[in-house]
């Protein structure tokens, strides 16, 4: 603005009149003030502007919460057992009774439904609160820096008067909330020291082990240490996700009121470090124990066994369910969701475990094939399944990139068992050799390709990044794009240098590359989850959506028109049943009716409250 009334005060030519020389103040205060009133325009113009989006943001989604209420009062009176009156009966194997049974499970989905649509009601409330004091901070910042009341009267015009302003029917204290409530904090301060004490001690006592046949024991606790170490993984990614704002929970469609934190997933990962570390003592000390040294990994590896399937509600049991239901192994039979996918994609970096735990070099050659084979054909099968829901070209490719993991663990197969044969011909031995390098190094460029264009969603622009992005500095990125490349690399140059390596020296090369492998799928689970955060953002989406079979208009009517045809099948049934007969039915009725009627008034007091909340938003609608 000063340099403004620089361009346009005029300067006078020298005189000898001092008066001359003096400032014109009127002159300078009406050309500040019309600047001024032009600034004043312009600012409350842009906050016209602004608070329409709002508005029309926050109107959207109450007329969708409108509508999502609308469909669940029609499905919840579609899904009472109420009308089934009369002295007839339901038998199993009535289309009554199967009708019946397809609708409360319908029930049961509408309640985590209704559920989610409050949760989604106090997003808005946030929403509506912030944008609130949003404006009336800013207008106030604007009245106290131009000693105006300009900002006053705007907010009186025009923001006291839009959708977001609720203030004028109490609606804090009207408001009951369906509040999320805030994860406990693990205390595992005192498990990681202990953790931290028994590693040193192993060490030590590893460092100073003179006889190496007892070292040869240890690595059967390979495959175990790999999964503590990629809990800790886990839990320091999700530690990232929370401090930078991803919201994982709805990534993954967890409960938002009850799932762990990263805390927990470190304390998980601490207590079993400790009794890994415990484990590994006693068998470096089994002299001093009555119990044979090859019993205690039988023994650690019973233990996961039961922790995993421990069917009491102790150990973070939903979790625990949540982690061994089929969805990733029936991937081909049902849509697939994010949580499948980016399981199915864990276990292609766990294959590693039950290859090193166990001793395969007595079993066949195909075993081992098979196992690193399983995971990427459950990505395979996932991606043809979604390709068959959505008919995207782009699933196509993505298991065509699955597909190149087959060619190289084929090669791989056929090289070891070329190589086991003691009267095969070295040029054979070379070829598959030289395959295998040829199919690893094609997988790894698809692969690497990929995560960067697809799974990160980089190399759109923005130097060689993408328009927005969530974490602080760009310079993790190209870490990140660099580091990627690099270990993936690495795998090729272990395959070509195979030959040249010997086996103690393969033996603890493949260990490291084993762990830098942990690190990058840890790397690859930050800038996935910020790829699909991106997603969810570009589409408003905050709370689960959940599909329900579409309804006509006349639902009511149709409604009434299954009840008359079930009364019917009722009303038809066989007349020459004995009296004894007739009185154990109309008992087995009632208990059906009585269960299905309490299910059907629990979810109506869910409704309601789900109403109220929303009568509550839309009360100071004008």
């Amino acid at each position: 603005m000063i340099n403004e009334l620089i361009k346009v005060i005029p300067i006078r030519e020298e005189s000898g009149d001092w008066r001359m020389e003096l400032i014109i103040y009127s002159f300078v205060i009406f050309l500040t003030l019309k600047l001024v009133r032009l600034e004043h325009r312009e600012f409350f113009k842009r906050c016209d502007k602004e608070l329409i989006k709002v508005n029309n943001f926050y109107s959207e989604k109450l007329t969708e919460a409108n509508r999502r209420l609308a469909s669940f009062g029609l499905i919840a009176l579609d899904g009472s057992g109420q009308g089934q009156g009369g002295d007839g009966c339901v038998t199993a194997n009535s289309k009554a009774y199967k009708r019946t049974q397809r609708k409360k499970t319908e029930l049961c989905k509408l309640k985590m439904a209704v559920g989610e649509l409050y949760l989604g009601l106090v997003f808005l409330q946030s929403y509506q609160e912030l944008n609130y004091r949003g404006f009336c901070k800013i207008t106030k910042k604007y009245d106290a820096k131009f000693a105006c009341e300009y900002g006053l009267q705007w907010r009186t015009e025009k923001l006291d008067t839009s959708f977001i302003y609720t203030e004028r029917t109490r609606c804090g204290q009207m408001m009951v909330r369906l509040e999320v409530r805030i994860l406990l904090i693990a205390h595992i301060f005192f498990i990681f020291i202990l953790q931290w004490l028994a590693n040193a001690h192993l060490c030590v006592q590893v460092w100073n082990e003179p006889h190496l046949e007892h070292l040869k024991a240890l690595q059967l606790y390979r495959g175990s240490f790999l999964l503590i170490e990629f809990l800790f993984f886990m839990g320091l990614s999700m530690c990232c996700w929370g401090k930078s704002g991803i919201n994982q929970v709805l990534i993954f469609e967890l409960d938002p009121r009850q799932h762990l934190s990263h805390l927990h997933v470190l304390e998980v990962a601490g207590c079993l470090a400790v009794c890994w570390c415990a484990s590994v003592l006693a068998s470096l000390h089994s002299s001093l124990l009555s119990v044979p040294q090859q019993l205690h990994p039988l023994f650690f590896h019973s233990l996961l066994l039961l922790l995993l399937l421990n069917p009491t509600p102790t150990c973070h049991s939903r979790s625990r369910r949540w982690l061994l239901t089929w969805n990733v192994l029936t991937a081909a039979f049902r849509p697939v969701g994010f949580a499948e996918c980016w399981l199915a994609d864990q276990l292609n970096s766990l294959s590693p475990l039950i290859l090193k735990s166990l001793d395969w070099e007595k079993q066949s050659k195909v075993v081992p094939c098979l196992i690193q084979c399983f995971p990427p054909w459950l990505r395979f099968t996932q991606c043809l399944r979604c390709f068959w829901d959505s008919g995207r070209t782009l699933h196509l490719l993505n298991a065509g990139k699955y597909s190149t993991v087959f060619l190289m663990v084929t090669f791989a197969g056929l090289y070891n068992i070329a190589k086991g044969r003691r009267a095969a011909p070295p040029m054979e031995v070379n070829a598959y050799l030289y395959l295998w390098a040829v199919a690893t190094c094609l997988s790894v460029l698809v692969t690497i390709s990929w995560d960067l264009r697809m799974d990160w969603g980089l190399l759109q622009g923005n130097g060689l990044l993408k328009e927005e992005l969530v974490y602080s500095r760009e310079v993790y990125y190209y870490a990140a794009m660099l580091a990627d490349v690099l270990l993936r690399i690495s795998w090729a140059i272990n395959i070509l240098l195979f030959l040249r390596i010997t086996s103690v020296h393969l033996e603890s090369r493949t260990i490291l590359f084993q762990l830098y492998f942990f690190c990058r799928r840890s790397m690859w689970n930050l800038f996935r989850l910020e790829n699909e955060h991106l997603k969810n953002c570009e589409q408003c989406r905050a709370v689960r959506d959940f599909e329900f079979p579409s309804r006509t208009v006349n639902m009511p009517e149709q409604f009434l028109q299954e009840k008359l045809m079930d009364q019917d099948e009722l009303d038809n049934t066989e007349p020459n049943t004995t009296r004894a007969n007739r009185e154990e039915k109309k008992k087995e009725k009632r208990a059906w009716e009585e269960k299905v009627r309490v299910q059907h008034f629990s979810l109506q007091r869910t409704v309601v409250l789900c109403s109220a909340s929303y009568s509550v938003f839309t009360s100071a609608v004008p």
